[in-house]
């Protein structure tokens, strides 16, 4: 086969896609959010929903180098309008530009969750997706790259192959973080989102084999559902606590979703001192949704709240939520008081 005339430049890009930026975090701790406003700040480029459909059908280089990009995403948001405004399970619009999730191209076609996207079979396969976005964007602005299934297992081979890489954790109260993952998981497998449909495989395929999908929101309803959950949410905790004691030098900044909510613009100003760049704010604010507490999610939180202790005194978290008033999630509330409101999900 003859090699493509622009082969030698994303061989090229392969091994110097430019500066990389990793958010990294638990599914439903904000880093939806956070990488929405950092995308929305100019700043970086990004991987957009657009990227991730056009890699599927292998002509997202090929779209640029013919100048049919515009054409392309025209057509993407035609499939889109009347049928998806959003994700579905947040507020983030369904947008060619919206920002997405690599794990999405470099994924092995699964439902993803608590397996590391990121592995040294996929390496190959994210190292050639910053080549592309090094084609196609230039290497001038850092690009952006968010899978929260990394978090935290894949840290390893991501710091070691670009040492220069900087990280951001988001961090948020693992009680909140396992409702909403509840909230989250229930409503996908109760019916299909357009716009996911378009760009995870896995998903369009639960949907294929309504068997499955009945098996699967069953079990999500179910005491042992919850409890998975809350085992994937402590283990990646632990795992990450454990991760930043054995590299006290990493390249890390770690923020709190609930410190982001009250102080938006103090926020960005911290990742623009970490990342050495002028960070505008952003001119939307913080908009948090209330979400209730349900007793199954109290019960599978209680269970293990010992045992998320290294993490809660990490990060200067109390034992249990405060309510919807108290957004720093400090101070201690009745484990059995299903009425407790939580801080909501913000575009998360």
């Amino acid at each position: 086969m003859t090699p493509q005339p622009h082969q030698a430049q994303l061989n090229a890009y392969a091994e110097d896609p430019g500066p990389l930026v990793f958010l990294v975090g638990c599914q439903r701790s904000g880093t939806t959010w956070l990488h929405l406003q950092l995308a929305r700040s100019g700043a970086f480029r990004f991987l957009s929903a657009y990227d991730v459909f056009a890699d599927a059908q292998g002509t997202l280089v090929q779209d640029h180098l013919t100048d049919r990009t515009g054409a392309a995403k025209a057509a993407f948001e035609a499939m889109l309008a009347g049928v998806a405004s959003d994700r579905g399970i947040d507020a983030i619009p369904a947008q060619a530009e919206t920002p997405e999730e690599y794990g999405l191209v470099i994924g092995d076609g699964q439902l993803r969750y608590d397996q590391p996207d990121t592995t040294p079979d996929s390496l190959h396969r994210l190292r050639t997706l910053c080549a592309k976005k090094a084609l196609i964007d230039g290497r001038d602005r850092p690009l952006l790259l968010k899978s929260p299934p990394d978090y935290p297992g894949a840290l390893p081979l991501l710091t070691s192959t670009w040492p220069q890489a900087r990280f951001i954790a988001i961090q948020r109260h693992p009680l909140a973080t396992l409702q909403s993952q509840v909230n989250a998981w229930r409503h996908l497998v109760k019916r299909p989102n357009p716009y996911l449909l378009l760009l995870e495989r896995g998903y369009r395929e639960l949907f294929d084999d309504p068997k499955r999908r009945m098996r699967e929101g069953l079990f999500l309803h179910s005491a042992a559902g919850v409890a998975r959950l809350a085992d994937s949410i402590l283990r990646a905790h632990l795992g990450f606590v454990a991760w930043l004691d054995s590299h006290p030098n990493a390249n890390i900044l770690t923020l709190r979703y609930e410190d982001m909510c009250i102080d938006q613009d103090g926020a960005f100003e911290r990742m623009g001192r970490f990342l050495d760049m002028k960070l505008t704010p952003p001119t939307t604010a913080p908009a948090p949704r209330e979400s209730q507490l349900s007793p199954d999610v109290l019960e599978a939180y209680e269970a293990r709240r010992e045992a998320f202790a290294p993490f809660l005194k990490r990060f200067g978290y109390g034992a249990y939520l405060t309510g919807a008033d108290a957004p720093s999630l400090h101070g201690p509330a009745p484990p059995k008081a299903p009425n407790l409101q939580s801080q909501g999900d913000i575009l998360a």
